[in-house]
Order: C-alpha cells, then sequence, then structure tokens
C-alpha cells in the first residue's frame, strides 16, 4: 500500500520521533508500506520550522523585555542568528537522515500544465478553494495522481492513502474525498475508490497499519495479572503525565466534547487510578504496543465569562477563583474534573519505555458549569 503524508501532519511532530511515525516506519521496514512524501511537502516543512525557531526567539525578546521593566533587572540573553542558522541545518540533516532509513520516496514538484492549473482555480475546482487558493494543494494532488494505476489495472483498492488533516481541500467533513477530486479521478480513468484520506496517522495507524501485527497474547495477560516483576505501568504513565500532560491545554487532543469555555490547561492530576489495558499487540520481535484507558483526577485552570460565573449561584462552588478580573470580560478560574485518557506505549522486551503518548481525551472534560 502507499501512502503519501501532507505537510501538516509532519509539522505536528517535526522530528518524526512518536509513537504514530515508528509505528509507521516500522510498518515500512517489514515491506508492508511504501511511504511517499511530495517535494513540495518537505520544502514547506523547513519554511515552517525556519519561522517557528524565529517566532521562538522573538517571543523569548519580548517577555525578556517585559522581564527587565517589571523588574529592573537586566539578564543578558541571546539568540544568534547563527544559532538559528545552525538549528534550520541540524534539522534539515535530520529530515534527510529519515528520509533516507526509512526508504522514503520523495516526488519531487510535478510538471503540470499551468493552462491547467489555472482553470482549476478560476473553476474553483478542488483542491482549489473559492478564493482561489491552492496551488500547492493542487501540486500534491498531482503528485497523488502520478502514483496511481489505471483502473482496469489495479488490484487492490484502496491504492493509495493520503494522510492530511486538511478537509477543506480534498475532503469533506467526514473525511472522504471530496466530490470534485472523486470526478477527476474517473475522468482520467482512475478508480474513484483508489485514494482514501485519513485525518491523522493515528487513525491511519489503527484501521491499517497494526492490522499487521500479531496479538501478543502471553505478554498481554502478564501485564494484566501483574507478573511481571519490578515493573508497574502506573509508573509509566504517571512519568509521562507529569511531562506531557502538565501544562498542555486540552483543546489540542482530540475529545468528542467541543467546549465553550477558553484554553482549559492541566495543572495537576492525582497520581493514584485504575489502568485497563485494552489491548497489546506484537510490532517487531523485541517491541510490543499497549493500548491502555483510564480516568484521573485532573485540576484544570481556563478562562470564563463573568456573567456565566456570577450567574451559576451554587453551582460555582467547585470552581477556585484565580483572577477575577482577568480582563473586563472574563475572570481566570480553576476546578477538579475527571479525564478518561486513552494511550498508547511502547515497550521492548526488557521492559523499557520507547514511545508513549495520549491518543484522545475520551469523555467530556468539562463540568456542568464549564
Amino acid at each position: 500500500m502507499k501512502i503519501v503524508l501532507d505537510s501538516n501532519i509532519i509539522i505536528a511532530d517535526f522530528w518524526l520521533q512518536s509513537t504514530n511515525f515508528k509505528i509507521l516506519f516500522e510498518s515500512v521496514k517489514k515491506g508492508n508500506l511504501e511511504v511517499y512524501i511530495p517535494e513540495i511537502v518537505l520544502d514547506e516543512v523547513v519554511n515552517k520550522y525556519d519561522s517557528r525557531i524565529n517566532k521562538s526567539k522573538n517571543d523569548i525578546e519580548s517577555e525578556l523585555k517585559t522581564f527587565h521593566k517589571l523588574t529592573k533587572e537586566k539578564q543578558k540573553f541571546t539568540i544568534s542568528d547563527e544559532l538559528l542558522q545552525s538549528c534550520l541545518s541540524k534539522y534539515q540533516e535530520h529530515l534527510q537522515k529519515i528520509v533516507k532509513e526509512n526508504n522514503i520516496i520523495v516526488l519531487p514538484y510535478p510538471k503540470t500544465e499551468h493552462k491547467l492549473l489555472a482553470n482549476k482555480a478560476m473553476l474553483k475546482l478542488k483542491p482549489f478553494n473559492s478564493n482561489e487558493k491552492g496551488y500547492r494543494d493542487c501540486l500534491i494532488w498531482e503528485n497523488i495522481k502520478s502514483l496511481l494505476t489505471e483502473e482496469e489495472a489495479v488490484v487492490a483498492l484502496p491504492e493509495l492513502v493520503f494522510v492530511t488533516n486538511n478537509y477543506k481541500d480534498f475532503a469533506t467533513p467526514e473525511f472522504e474525498l471530496h466530490s470534485d477530486l472523486i470526478k477527476e479521478l474517473e475522468n482520467e480513468d482512475f478508480d474513484p475508490d483508489s485514494v482514501r484520506i485519513y485525518q491523522n496517522l493515528s487513525e491511519f495507524n489503527e484501521k491499517q497499519v497494526k492490522l499487521f501485527f500479531t496479538q501478543a497474547n502471553t505478554f498481554e495477560k502478564k501485564l494484566k495479572d501483574g507478573n511481571i516483576y519490578d515493573f508497574k505501568l502506573l509508573n509509566v504513565t504517571n512519568e509521562y503525565l507529569q511531562e506531557d500532560f502538565i501544562g498542555s491545554q486540552l483543546s489540542h487532543y482530540e475529545s468528542d466534547y467541543e467546549d465553550d469555555f477558553s484554553e482549559p490547561t492541566v495543572r495537576g492530576f492525582e497520581d493514584e487510578y485504575n489502568i485497563e489495558i485494552t489491548s497489546v499487540k506484537k510490532m517487531t520481535a523485541n517491541e510490543y504496543i499497549v493500548d491502555v484507558e483510564f480516568e484521573i483526577d485532573t485540576e484544570i485552570d481556563f478562562f470564563m465569562e463573568k456573567s456565566e460565573y456570577w450567574s451559576l449561584g451554587e453551582d460555582k462552588k467547585g470552581i477556585s477563583v484565580e483572577d477575577a478580573d482577568w480582563n473586563r470580560h472574563m475572570m481566570w478560574v480553576c476546578s477538579n474534573t475527571d479525564i478518561s485518557i486513552s494511550m498508547t506505549i511502547i515497550l521492548d522486551t526488557n521492559l523499557e519505555v520507547i514511545s508513549c503518548q495520549i491518543n484522545k481525551v475520551n469523555k467530556n472534560y468539562a463540568q456542568q458549569y464549564v
């Protein structure tokens, strides 16, 4: 199976070191997948990385100026242009290394006629939008079509998977391929079911890649029975939550709740909870994928409209006010709530943690007054 990655998937994890990328690359090494990245995607990723580190430098300098004004203390700390260039070069070398080590195929810029692209833009055909923006996306789509086989010759469907969270230009809100693109495939003698879109690697791995991994029943039983000496999953999850969950905004996680409050941020959690192991799969000869779920008592802070807060009456007992006058309309508050989390952990046979990530905040993490 062929898989094409969009820039937004790489930008979400610049160094391509998450659990999802590791699962993907292991499947490539097993010969189950061919991964393609358009050259235009790599160029956009590098450009975005350059913009991000420059913005970070500017933010630091701005905060230092604020610190100086507040404290009358002058601290010397500078990020030189030379350092930024060095970081950019290091990142480019890392990308090239990832491409080489994982046999990723880079698709060169397509030699598409400008007349064709201009005509699609004027007709507002996908991936162009109503503002005739979409030149970059159209080049990626041309790259995708170059990998497809003619309808009568295609053996298996879908022939190609495109991983992108940009549904507005390529798909419907349900992440089905847009009708404009389906029609284009049909007109060019490709099977309309040749291309399938996934909005993230986690979904793709769950539905496609993990199907290639066999169940590790013995390992799963030992984990569930707690028969592994000096090893507790609770310690693994707590360490990850301490480092990556505290200080994060819950709105950044996939959730089945659309929050109507502003910037819910994790401040802390109770470190004693029950972990349910939902599945264990063997990934390689010495690595296992362990999926777990648990519910934790979590302290979050967020911004709330003053009028809403005062209208709650007795229901606001669970809310602690941090700053009643954050601005003219909002107040900064905090509260405790139960959060249900699903997580994927990769362990090796020495019970060392290779990778760990939160997949989803499964339940409504806001109480009735939030």
